[in-house]
């Protein structure tokens, strides 16, 4: 689900950033705004959040393996793909990279407990 929902602000917001700078060409900082504000949310603040409140609500605990290494994927999987978002209506980051970002996440929730 935290790949899913990361995946969908970063979709619509660079969505609504090229919708913007079409419609107001002289105010080239709004769509610059949006586009941050879509990578601090989709990338930054948003993946770690969703994986600790779905492990809790599994009433899983100790999972920092989990959160810490499916962030920082997530930062770097999807801050290397940004331009499929950036540049092309209606694109997708690549299923490769979200399938690999689900699969890790399914090999790490286990593996935490090991750290405990």
């Amino acid at each position: 689900m935290a790949v899913l929902v990361c995946h969908l602000i970063l979709s619509a917001g660079y969505a609504a950033a090229r919708a913007q700078s079409r419609a107001n060409s002289d105010d080239s900082w709004i769509p610059d705004e949006i586009r941050l504000v879509t990578f601090v949310l989709g990338i930054l603040l948003v993946m770690p959040l969703l994986l600790w409140a779905g492990m809790r609500i599994l009433r899983e605990r100790d999972n920092y393996l989990l959160i810490i290494v499916g962030s920082l994927l997530w930062l770097i999987g999807a801050g290397f793909n940004l331009s499929h978002l950036k540049y092309t209506p209606g694109a997708h980051l690549p299923v490769l990279l979200l399938a690999g970002m689900v699969a890790v996440g399914a090999l790490l929730a286990p593996a935490s407990r090991l750290f405990r």
